[in-house]
């Protein structure tokens, strides 16, 4: 009987894998929406995401569900300015959940601040109504809201926004950008409180303080390298070639960051570049016309093409590999600089939600190095 028992087993655990084989090796998610307050006073905010949302990607690159990487992916929203149609709450979705996240740090450029209402309620029931959270409760969801206006300015009771999250397994953090004796301070801690997630109180205008190190120089070298495995190819390969550029020219001093960033799991580029594309299975080479491919490679026979792309990857590989050897290097040399500086950046918005996601990661079971 038992040894029936374990075929019987066998026999199902197979057609699954046959019948389901995205859902058996589906891997787990990570979906962070950031919701920023874009008006007048929060320049200084918006530059600090600006920033560091490199340092947000490295603390997690080291987190696994499984045995395996998470998929990350981030969506993100500006409210409470003026430029923004007062019948949508003053709020814009910039871009929804995406792996790719040169496009996230594209559109935090495009942010421009001006006036207005912040209306978080709105916003954040836009976040959990428009975007699209994976249904796995063993995903990690989240929100970061942050702002320095009342919490409960708008039509959209917060409460009623907040519960509504709650309800679909989507933490609520709340990042209050005013005076830490504020009374308009407690209600955003109560909407965190509500939303079993963090509440956090920072300094939007403080300056962040840059560690350059030693490796920096080899990292922007090695940066520069990788850029040339990538394989344009499509509608979207130039334009997706071009973002890459753009904001490696956007990190400025954070280069050595960025391209820690994107030497990890975490750096897909799938809608453009080929071997990303490729190695998810989004495309066949044999299916792709010569237009669709860079013009290097429109003389090529089949064979040629996948060699091609061959020597590519494993060229990108071994320069990852370089650089997140760097980056270790680079990391223990900033924490003993910071061990003797009083500035550690405990009152920044990276250094909050870094914090937070350890640990409501660790909660929702993924593993933490």
């Amino acid at each position: 009987m038992q040894k029936l028992t374990k075929i019987l087993f066998s026999t199902a655990l197979t057609l699954s894998l046959i019948c389901f084989p995205s859902q058996a090796f589906a891997k787990a998610k990570i979906q962070i929406a950031i919701l920023l307050d874009s008006s007048n006073s929060m320049d200084g905010l918006i530059d600090q995401t600006r920033t560091q949302i490199w340092q947000v990607v490295n603390a997690l690159t080291k987190v696994t569900k499984d045995g395996e990487v998470p998929e990350l992916e981030v969506a993100l929203y500006h409210y409470g300015n003026d430029s923004l149609p007062s019948q949508e709450g003053f709020v814009r979705l910039l871009t929804g959940f995406t792996p790719e996240l040169d496009l996230v740090s594209e559109k935090l450029f495009s942010i421009k601040t001006n006036g207005g209402q912040e209306y978080a309620g709105w916003v954040i029931r836009s976040a959990v109504k428009e975007l699209n959270w994976s249904k796995d409760r063993g995903d990690f969801h989240a929100i970061f809201i942050a702002g320095n206006e009342p919490f409960d300015q708008g039509p959209i009771p917060w409460r009623e926004s907040v519960t509504l999250a709650s309800g679909q397994n989507v933490l609520v953090n709340t990042i209050y950008c005013g005076s830490t004796e504020s009374q308009e301070r407690q209600l955003w801690a109560s909407g965190a409180s509500l939303a079993q997630g963090s509440h956090f109180n920072i300094n939007q205008d403080k300056k962040i303080e840059f560690i350059k190190s030693p490796y920096d120089d080899r990292i922007t070298n090695f940066n520069n390298q990788l850029n040339q495995t990538y394989i344009p190819y499509g509608a979207k390969g130039t334009v997706g070639q071009q973002r890459q550029a753009i904001e490696d020219s956007n990190a400025g001093p954070n280069l050595a960051l960025r391209g820690s960033s994107k030497a990890s799991d975490y750096y897909s580029n799938a809608s453009w570049d080929l071997i990303d594309a490729l190695d998810q299975g989004i495309v066949k080479l044999e299916q792709l016309s010569n237009d669709d491919l860079p013009p290097i490679m429109r003389g090529m026979s089949l064979g040629q093409k996948r060699e091609y792309i061959a020597a590519k990857k494993a060229e990108r590989e071994k320069i990852k590999a370089s650089i997140r050897e760097l980056s270790q290097k680079r990391d223990e040399y900033v924490a003993k600089q910071r061990q003797t500086n009083a500035n550690k950046g405990e009152n920044t918005l990276d250094y909050v939600i870094i914090q937070s996601l350890r640990q409501q990661l660790a909660a929702k079971g993924f593993k933490l190095q």
